[in-house]
């Protein structure tokens, strides 16, 4: 687990493709092999994946988990115009800065005589 402690990264553009990279091909690594390990597609395990997580950030506050999971639909929505997507991109990141705040909340140690 991360020091909680430690301050959240905002990277620049070219530094978040880096991370971006690294990240895809990590997960892609470990999504291979739990596919594998289960006897199911990749495409299935992503998907048992997704569920799995996104009900994990459900547990950690769930309006927010809601709110991410909207503005990423309407991200991805062919559909959206333009200005629907630059809301939806402010919105996913507002819903992120809250799910980021719970769990520093989750994770601090007690502190204080309340």
């Amino acid at each position: 687990m991360s020091d909680p402690r430690r301050p959240v990264n905002r990277p620049d553009a070219a530094t978040q493709d880096v991370v971006r990279e690294i990240a895809y091909a990590h997960l892609l690594a470990v999504t291979e092999e739990g596919a594998k390990a289960i006897g199911c597609t990749v495409a299935s395990f992503v998907l048992l994946g997704l569920g799995i997580w996104a009900r994990e950030l459900a547990e950690l506050d769930g309006k927010a988990s809601a709110q991410m999971l909207r503005a990423l639909a309407d991200i991805y929505d062919p559909a959206a115009n333009h200005t629907k997507k630059a809301h939806a991109e402010k919105k996913r990141r507002a819903a992120v800065e809250k799910l980021l705040a719970a769990v520093d909340l989750d994770v601090a140690a007690p502190a204080g005589r309340a």
